[in-house]
């Protein structure tokens, strides 16, 4: 079947024809007419066999032919500017594209005139929970990676924002699209969708074990690796030969940046290359280099990488990138990078199965998360055969992943709603939008979820009823019988987008705050909430928090020992956040928090992004409950946002200046709007990385020269040190259980 064939515009099909898609892959020969009808569909196939334009086409159909609104819902941040590139592609068509995965407390600003929009299920249950106009007019939901609702952090928010979307529109279309999953036909019942499952792949992909010098691949068949010191090499060394590129996945970020390294001389034979000085600079931080971004940089220019949260957005784009143009030739990575990312290779290597986790030690990882990476084998178009294999230590565990990984079925997908923890955040939710509004109504939504829909809900009143009673107990709702109505500090905690759990603790930090409570005790309170991440401790670690333990003990805002959901680990790993706030806030140079606390730059952004948004969020119960406590918070929240010390608050004011930027203003004499006013703009202008341009817009904005307003440069380097830190959440939100041990 063409392209051409099929019941769309005459537009769409010639755009099509444009980007070279002219015949049709058995799983879109499926399943796109069911989606071009209207009708729900689930789509459970494998990785590269084109699910994605089963979303596109329908999605421009939709916007084109019914001028009915289009929500795309992805997993990752990094993700949803993919996809949103893609649909950009055919704009052109006559309807726009945005992406919405920041801001969580607002609505639909900067989407309300767009016909689809790209977002993240966090953000598209926020736009529920602020009742935003433009999720009334959506006519078609696209649900991409939707076995992710089996994941323990972002599985939930994704199952109550379909769900919500569902009841509120009976007449909605859903197309969800998935990686090949063992009961697909659940989600099929749950949706109420026509399913459509293949195993057809463009390129044709083995998965196989490799011991004692030869990979067994699944249909029994053999294939010698000439022998190298290192097993690895051996793999990658045969690949790179042949013109074909690898992923190598271990478990542990430090082995990522190890291997790559250890590597990058003998691929350096095959792809070394001298990078650019421009290159060289984003590699290896910017204004700001750290030792871990030249460590990058060195591997890159001998055609290696590593891929983990510790990199910024910036550089793991780049190493994206040039993997896809073949300018690396092999990316050392940690797992994250097969979820969902287009990244394909000529052969996977997956060196670790397992994977350490607190109060479990090393536990297998799942077979879903093995054929995601192992799905990643086979570049369509580039290569004529993928490649993944599984490295055994011995005989036994050959076998053992023979059985366990390459010849095993993917696990079931099962939601994870059901837990208190869980159902605290969107109980509050569904009572603050009116979606609930008793106990019983709780039930009856819960009922209607992929969570209601695949068990019998046993004991879950129960559960609905502490979570209710804890929401009367702390004045977020009214409860009268089994009858439930938000009240008003209930409603911004649910805009806020917060834990109610979290919201209890900054309330009752923001009313234990005293005349000249210090900085530390208000980081560790918001470090202590649910929604920050800890840091894991580690060995040389412990002097400083032993210590900082030590000063702060009965001393907390908040104390956390009351709670029987806090422990010794969860403390020390706030802790550890609270330290590294203390000196971003301090300027401390980034190298030095990357190699004192053992952390990535990427590892600062993300934690520094989060304790920003649960910063702002304190801030705004504060107005609510202590208004003259927002003094000592609001400077704060500046100073987190872009890691200055108080005396620069004023400096950052300023468009295009950062914390660098800043201190060489502050440094040169210029403390205060007051002195940019009364500047020479040559002078300031002089200044390191200040320049005419940025000179003369400051000078603007501080009222200190008349005429136009000079434009800003559109590349600010200082903007990059921030380095778009919400993209670093992406990826990154684990299950509670694991959320210390990210390494």
């Amino acid at each position: 079947m063409r392209f051409d064939e099929l019941d769309v515009p005459d537009n769409v099909a010639d755009a099509l024809r444009e980007h070279g898609f002219i015949e049709l892959h058995p799983p879109q020969a499926e399943a796109l007419p069911i989606a071009l009808e209207g009708r729900n569909l689930v789509v459970s196939v494998p990785t590269a066999s084109g699910k994605s334009l089963i979303g596109y086409i329908p999605a421009m159909k939709k916007v084109i032919n019914e001028r009915k609104r289009v929500l795309y819902i992805v997993p990752l941040k990094a993700l949803a500017s993919e996809k949103k590139d893609d649909l950009e592609s055919f704009s052109h068509l006559g309807f726009t594209v945005a992406m919405s995965t920041g801001d969580l407390d607002s609505d639909d600003g900067g989407i309300k005139d767009a016909d689809i929009v790209v977002a993240t299920s966090e953000k598209a249950d926020s736009m529920i929970r602020h009742g935003s106009r433009w999720i009334d007019s959506v006519g078609l939901v696209i649900a991409d990676e939707i076995h992710m609702i089996h994941d323990p952090g972002r599985g939930p928010t994704l199952e109550v924002a379909l769900t919500k979307l569902m009841r509120r529109n009976p007449n909605l279309q859903i197309i969800a699209l998935s990686a090949t999953i063992s009961n697909a036909e659940d989600l099929a019942l749950w949706l109420e969708a026509k399913l459509v499952r293949s195993d057809w792949r463009p390129v044709p992909l083995r998965e196989g074990v490799f011991f004692d010098g030869e990979i067994t691949f699944d249909d029994m068949k053999k294939k010698e690796v000439p022998a190298e010191k290192d097993e690895i090499w051996a793999l990658m060394k045969q690949t790179i030969g042949e013109g074909g590129q690898c992923l190598v996945f271990v478990n542990a970020r430090r082995s990522t940046e190890s291997l790559a390294n250890k590597f990058a001389p003998n691929v350096a034979e095959f792809a070394g290359r001298t990078l650019s000085k421009q290159d060289t600079d984003l590699l290896e931080g910017g204004s700001e280099p750290t030792s871990l971004g030249k460590k990058l940089a060195h591997c890159v220019s001998s055609g290696t990488a590593f891929h983990n949260a510790g990199l910024t957005y910036r550089q793991r784009k780049y190493v994206e990138d040039n993997f896809r143009s073949g300018n690396i030739k092999c990316i050392v990575a940690t797992p994250t990078l097969a979820a969902g990312i287009n990244l394909p290779a000529r052969r996977v290597i997956v060196r670790d199965t397992g994977r350490f986790e607190s109060n479990a030690g090393m536990v297998p990882i799942s077979v879903m998360e093995v054929k995601q990476m192992c799905g990643r084998a086979g570049r369509p178009g580039y290569d004529p055969y993928g490649e993944a294999v599984l490295i055994a230590k011995n005989q036994r565990d050959s076998d053992r992943l023979m059985y366990d990984y390459i010849m095993h079925d993917t696990e079931r997908l099962t939601s994870k709603l059901g837990n208190e923890v869980t159902l605290r955040s969107h109980i509050l939710g569904l009572i603050a939008t009116g979606d609930a509004s008793s106990d019983e109504d709780i039930v009856e939504f819960l009922q209607s979820t992929f969570y209601g829909s695949t068990s019998s809900l046993f004991g879950v009143e129960g559960v609905v009823e502490k979570v209710t009673d804890f929401l009367a107990r702390e004045e977020m709702v009214e409860k009268n019988g089994s009858s439930l109505r938000i009240l008003p500090f209930g409603k911004r905690i649910s805009d806020l987008y917060i834990d109610p759990k979290s919201a209890v603790i900054l309330r009752d930090a923001v009313n234990n705050m005293k005349e000249g409570t210090d900085v530390f005790s208000i980081l560790l309170a918001v470090a202590l909430t649910p929604d920050v991440m800890g840091l894991y401790p580690k060995k040389s670690d412990e002097n400083r928090l032993t210590a900082l333990a030590e000063e702060y003990e009965g001393k907390c805002l908040f104390d956390p020992f009351e709670d029987p959901e806090f422990n010794y680990e969860v403390f020390m790993g706030a802790l550890k956040v609270s330290a590294m706030t203390e000196d971003w806030i301090s300027e401390v140079p980034e190298d030095v928090m990357t190699d004192t606390m053992g952390i990535g730059p990427g590892d600062i952004r993300s934690r520094v992004d989060m304790m920003d948004w649960i910063m702002y969020s304190m801030s705004e119960i504060a107005f609510i409950i202590r208004p003259d406590s927002v003094r000592a918070i609001r400077p704060l929240l500046t100073r987190i946002r872009y890691g200055v010390k108080a005396e620069l608050i004023d400096l950052v004011s300023f468009r295009g200046v950062g914390r660098t930027r800043a201190r060489i203003l502050y440094d040169a004499g210029y403390r205060n709007r007051t002195d940019i006013m009364s500047a020479d703009e040559k002078t300031l202008a002089s200044l390191p990385r200040i320049g005419p341009s940025l000179a003369k817009g400051l000078k603007n904005q501080a009222g200190g020269s008349s005429g136009t307003v000079a434009p800003l440069p559109d590349w600010d380097p200082d903007a990059e040190e921030m380095d778009a830190m919400a993209e670093e959440y992406c990826g990154e939100k684990v299950s509670k259980q694991s959320n210390l041990l990210d390494f």
